[in-house]
């Protein structure tokens, strides 16, 4: 497509999907079903803006690969650990369960055996993409049924090398002696290793330098290396690109700078994740299978019911209480995102038609169109069941954990805020863009990380919206002013404290909506008369009485104290300004 064609169906397909996205958040059905559905407006069955939509899905699958890398960066590998059974033991049930009922149904339908495993596998498989972004919308990635369709997800990515290399055997070109399958093995496992050197060693090494140096647009750059690069290698050994960028996430997971990087990828996410749903709704070419929608429709009706009803009684099996199970399992109902990389595969190794490959990916994007209402019937089942508390096996059910407090700043003051939390042991977040400062303070073990909170994405990254309170100790008035009104905007209901130099600063910050402002200066004369008033004899009560009245009442008697013009310097010689 020329670019005099480019910029005007880019428009058009932009002020598609702003009207549709907007109209089905409205109605409370979530932005990914209004991308599909502008991708059926402005795919072939509609205003046909593009020929090319194989191609534009291959491009926006880096949505997917960025989606992946943001999980990676929060799910650090102790809690990936503690998922194993989930991951390995149901995720791995569940493709072979699934694939085989499948596999079964093509084989009553009259499918040869090779086309039917081929199908059964494949359409074993759920759309990572379009779960995880209905989970996060939802605000149910940290629930028992959201970590639980995580982790089958997470071993579904994995069972995509396999499927691939199943894929010429089923097609008869094959080599006898499996030499191909040692081969793409051994690429596989080289190209994991050269994953995490690379992220464990190299990666956090030049962001350390580029943060030393406040080199922002440089910094920016390796974290876009760090996940395409991952993403490249592993694609290179035919192994899921969105595999590679996870992994590479989660080797960031515990490095000082992971809520910069996470900032800096978010809007890129968002971004390509919106135009890979549009490019599946593009996928949807209505017009050549018009007659046959009905007989698609039915069979993706009972292929998902085969997969949720599989899923559930593999959950129950597992030990995991039935709402769980029940949500899990019409999450997971629809076919994914690698049904297209597969299915072209196949397509490829003429293992399948033309014919046979547009209605498979009809029936993909159809069954994508009918998980939003299916997790909303989810919710409606579960409640049904008055689960009372999560069963024993809800082996990925998070603890209950405390909001934490995020603090601005890593300087001298808050060095000696974080210390009292840790001893308090409460939960923070500290963040400053002095690297040498957040290196000291992760060597005293304080949970420090580099990053500019003046950015609204590392406020997303932060989880700012669900923090106990925000603590602003920077020193520069004008920055801290500047921060505290970007956050009153963007959250209006979290506690802000902050640190103020005077009285007069102290006043505008309380202005400007901060909660708690103290004053350094004030409380450093009454710590200095307290002390003075203890070593001259005075009683501990009466010195703390007299601090509790300077205090009263907005430091009203200090206020006084300092708008009172200071005595002719002919009359008294100067000691120096405090």
């Amino acid at each position: 497509m020329h670019l005099d064609q480019l910029i005007p169906a880019a428009a058009i397909l932009l002020a598609v999907s702003v009207v549709l996205v907007s109209v089905f958040k409205r109605l409370g059905l979530g932005s990914v079903l209004g991308f599909l559905a502008a991708g059926v407006v402005a795919g072939p069955s509609g205003l046909a803006l593009t020929t090319e939509v194989g191609q534009l899905r291959e491009f926006t699958e880096l949505g997917v690969v960025l989606l992946l890398f943001l999980i990676g960066i929060e799910m650090q590998p102790r809690k990936l650990w503690s998922m194993r059974l989930a991951v390995f033991g149901l995720g791995t049930a569940q493709v072979l369960v699934t694939g085989v009922l499948v596999a079964g149904y093509f084989l009553v339908l009259g499918v040869s055996f090779q086309v039917s495993v081929l199908l059964g596998m494949g359409l074993a498989l759920s759309s990572t993409a379009f779960v995880l972004q209905l989970l996060g919308e939802r605000g149910d990635m940290a629930t028992p049924h959201g970590r639980n369709a995580f982790a089958i997800l997470l071993l579904q990515d994995l069972a995509i090398v396999p499927l691939l290399a199943l894929v010429p055997i089923l097609a008869g070109h094959a080599e006898p002696a499996g030499g191909a399958l040692w081969t793409n093995a051994l690429a596989v496992a080289g190209a994991i290793a050269g994953v995490v050197l690379f992220g464990r060693h190299v990666v956090p090494f030049l962001l350390g330098w580029m943060a030393r140096r406040r080199n922002m647009e440089a910094f920016a750059m390796v974290a876009a290396l760090a996940v395409f690069g991952a993403a490249w290698a592993m694609k290179a050994a035919d192994v899921s690109m969105a595999l590679g960028a996870f992994l590479v996430g989660m080797l960031l997971s515990a490095c000082e700078f992971r809520h910069q990087v996470e900032a800096i990828i978010l809007p890129f996410k968002g971004l390509l994740l919106g135009l890979f749903f549009i490019a599946v709704g593009m996928s949807v070419d209505i017009g050549p299978l018009a007659g046959n929608l009905p007989e698609i429709a039915g069979h993706v009706t009972v292929l998902m019911a085969v997969k949720a009803a599989a899923l559930f009684g593999l959950c129950l099996l597992f030990g995991i209480g039935r709402a769980t199970a029940m949500r899990t399992a019409l999450l997971l109902s629809q076919f994914g995102e690698f049904g297209f990389v597969l299915f072209s595969a196949a397509l490829a190794a003429g293992l399948i038609g033309q014919g046979l490959f547009a209605v498979v990916i009809a029936g993909i994007a159809i069954s994508m169109l009918a998980t939003p209402p299916l997790a909303r019937l989810g919710d409606a089942l579960a409640a049904r069941f008055k689960q009372a508390a999560p069963a024993p096996g809800d082996v990925s059910a998070p603890a209950a954990q405390e909001r934490p407090v995020v603090i601005a700043g890593y300087g001298r003051v808050g060095r000696v805020i974080c210390h009292m939390l840790t001893k308090a042991e409460l939960p923070y977040l500290a963040y400053d863009l002095d690297a040498e400062l957040v290196r000291q303070g992760r060597a005293r073990g304080h949970n420090v990380h580099w990053g500019d909170m003046r950015n609204f994405d590392l406020l997303r990254a932060a989880r700012l919206g669900e923090a106990a309170a925000l603590v602003v100790t920077l020193a520069e008035p004008n920055e801290a002013r500047r921060l505290i009104a970007a956050v009153r905007a963007a959250f209006p209901g979290i506690a802000i404290h902050a640190r103020a130099r005077d009285l007069g600063s102290r006043h505008a910050l309380l202005a400007a909506g901060v909660r708690g402002a103290v004053p350094e200066v004030a409380e450093a004369s009454l710590s200095m008369g307290s002390f003075l008033l203890s070593a001259l004899g005075v009683a501990d009560p009466v010195t703390e009485d007299m601090v509790a009245d300077l205090r009263r009442e907005d430091y009203a008697l200090l206020r006084d104290l300092e708008m009172t013009p200071p005595p002719s310097p002919a009359a008294h010689p100067s000691t120096g300004s405090g």
